[in-house]
């Protein structure tokens, strides 16, 4: 099976870790294991169109998971630690091995032993407002011989906006006396259900693998005002979502090959209201939208050292959407307010991996997608598009702990059909247009990386990367009032990332950790509306964050403290608004955990403790900002709550 042909190649770039490697952190889930990874950072992929282009950076016995509405993150957080026999990480791509499109992976490896696991999650979170947020899950797993069962129910709780908060907004207007207000944000959490269940067993002289999720949340938000009378927006938005997955994956003379398919629907509903003493708006959403796919993948090895990998993608999406909105009381017409639109996607693949020396490993391949976008709103438009995606990418490991890889990728954009369809943000940008004739971004990426490996536990990772980017989606000009999604002709893209994990042993911290992750970008865009260069919308400047834990043997337990030492901003240009996110730190968190015995661990923690400030200040110009109009600049301060969480887990 896969899981075993990449333990054999552990002397081609793999590196291996066995379950005693994380003995000390006392890991439940392979989630925990994976935190554990020197030099690795976990990306969850993305609920784009198409399965090739969203994989995350983790396989399980070889095989990525067929499911997109259940992420990688679940589906770790599932998988008990006690069921996993090693982990083993690829840098750079191997012969036989399918790298997903990226340049480091991370395989779980798990046992083929009979086994049988009820897993209980009682978990509570104490809000700043006062109220406590319970949530949990059952979980069954079972092996027998070569087969596998899981079955999860969860009440499902997650931080869906930490902004909100009290504070006050200060609004200067052109040639009128500031004034000051209370304001008040309010909707931190969604709550919702999930239910999955996933079955694997040998079929056909491969092993067939099947899954099923359903899930439902709902997410209420608040922001008031409270001066000149008062002004109230209200957000209520409800999701149900249903993924099926099925996937083949066995060899066929010398041929490996893998088949799937996968079937997403979602509905997803959302009101957005406005109050105040002189004005009232309703805004209300209603899409419907789904997502079918099928892929077959070949992979052959010509020789021991070259590897090659081919097949094909179908898909079809499509969306139903209808908006409607009301000002005062009396209907507004805006483009696209109802609209349907589909897409039937095609994709070939051909990729080669070739272990020149064994130091030196080269993959490169083609990826052509073919597809007709039809979307019927305002009128009836059917376009196609055609865009190769070739991708190199050389590693040179020259020793055991170090290698320095070199990548060149044309990566396409998927298109998100939510944009074709008016929107609104009621207490932010107003309401937004739809646009029917976007285009996918297309990005040039050139990336450069070094990773070394020291103390066992140490890792550091520098990567320096240059996009060129072509069809940048932004907010354009579609009338004389609206904007909408659209595409910039063309922008540039610089990032910086350097992660690693040090080993604090040395210093006089035994078992102690300390993780950062920090990464700068720097981009340039010429404005749609004034013509000026600026940053891409909606990116920060930097992210900076650093996280220290200690294992602690002697009273089985493991503390950590995780911070972010700087502030950043990120803003948004539309048609007559800038408005500028600032998130003021500290932003601090602590927690610890509690494992005496395997089957019981407890954690508490604390996030937020030192509230973090957040800014909202917008430039709000009464037409287009090349008019050269003055604005009236609103600047609202929040101080964001603390939370609380305890999670307990048993297994049975």
């Amino acid at each position: 099976m896969p899981g075993a042909a990449l333990g054999q190649a552990s002397d081609q770039g793999i590196s291996v870790y066995p379950a005693a490697f994380f003995d000390d952190a006392r890991p439940a889930t392979a989630r925990d294991m994976i935190n554990r990874l020197p030099g690795f950072s976990l990306l969850t992929g993305n609920t784009a169109r198409g399965f090739a282009g969203t994989a995350s950076n983790v396989l399980i016995n070889g095989s990525r998971p067929t499911a997109k509405t259940d992420d990688i993150t679940a589906i770790l957080q599932r998988i008990p630690a006690t069921s996993v026999e090693r982990i083993e990480v690829i840098r750079g791509g191997a012969p036989g091995i399918d790298m997903q499109g990226q340049s480091v992976l991370a395989n779980i490896i798990r046992k083929r032993v009979d086994s049988t696991d009820t897993v209980v999650n009682a978990n509570t979170t104490f809000l700043g407002t006062g109220q406590w947020v319970p949530h949990g899950s059952l979980e069954f797993h079972a092996v027998r011989g070569e087969t596998s069962y899981d079955l999860t129910v969860s009440r499902t709780s997650e931080i869906w906006d930490d902004a909100p908060g009290n504070g006050y907004r200060l609004t200067i207007a052109p040639g009128g006396v500031p004034y000051t207000e209370r304001a008040q944000r309010l909707g931190i959490v969604r709550v919702g259900w999930s239910g999955n269940g996933a079955i694997k067993t040998p079929l056909w002289g491969g092993e067939w693998a099947t899954n099923l999720t359903v899930e439902g949340n709902d997410y209420p938000s608040t922001v008031r005002y409270f001066g000149n009378g008062g002004s109230r927006f209200d957000f209520i938005g409800r999701k149900k979502e249903g993924e099926f997955g099925s996937n083949w994956q066995g060899f066929i003379g010398a041929v490996n090959l893998e088949a799937l398919v996968l079937q997403r629907l979602t509905r997803e509903e959302n009101s957005n209201t406005s109050l105040s003493p002189t004005d009232n708006a309703i805004f209300l959403t209603h899409n419907d939208s789904g997502e079918s796919i099928a892929r077959v993948t070949a992979r052959y090895n010509l020789l021991s050292n070259l590897g090659l990998e081919a097949g094909g993608e179908a898909a079809y999406n499509f969306l139903d959407g209808r908006t409607s909105f009301t000002s005062n009381g009396a209907p507004v017409s805006l483009p696209n307010a109802v609209l349907s639109a589909n897409e039937r996607r095609g994709e070939a693949f051909l990729n080669a991996s070739w272990r020149i020396v064994p130091e030196l490993s080269l993959e490169a391949g083609m990826r052509m997608e073919f597809s007709t976008i039809e979307a019927r709103g305002d009128a009836h438009r059917s376009r196609n598009f055609f865009y190769p995606k070739p991708r190199v990418l050389l590693a040179w490991a020259p020793d055991d702990k170090s290698q320095v890889r070199l990548r060149a990728e044309r990566v396409l954009g998927q298109l998100n059909f939510a944009d074709f369809v008016a929107t609104s943000n009621l207490s932010g940008y107003g309401v937004a247009a739809g646009n029917a004739d976007l285009r996918p971004e297309q990005r040039w990426q050139f990336e450069a990386a070094a990773e070394r490996h020291f103390w066992e536990k140490g890792a550091l990772v520098v990567s320096v990367m240059h996009e060129e980017i072509t069809d940048l989606k932004d907010y354009i000009p579609v009338t004389a009032t609206l904007d909408a999604p659209g595409n910039i002709a063309h922008a540039t893209l610089d990032e910086l990332k350097v992660t690693g994990t040090l080993p604090l042993d040395f210093f006089g911290l035994k078992n102690g950790l300390l993780k950062g992750n920090m990464v700068w970008w720097h981009s340039e865009v010429r404005d749609p509306v004034t013509g000026e260069l600026r940053r891409i919308s909606n990116q920060r400047e930097r992210n900076l964050f650093f996280e220290l834990t200690q294992d602690l043997e002697a009273w089985d337990s493991t503390w950590g403290f995780s911070f972010s030492p700087s502030s950043f901003n990120r803003q948004i240009w539309r048609i007559a608004q800038i408005q500028r996110i600032g998130i003021h730190n500290p932003f601090m968190n602590a927690f610890w955990s509690y494992k005496p015995t395997p089957d019981w661990k407890i954690v508490l923690g604390a996030d937020n403790f030192l509230p973090y400030r957040f800014e909202m200040k917008q430039f709000n110009y009464p037409g287009p900002r090349n008019l050269g109009f003055a604005p009236t600049v609103r600047d609202e301060f929040i101080r964001t709550q603390p939370r609380i969480y305890l999670n307990v887990r048993k297994t049975f």
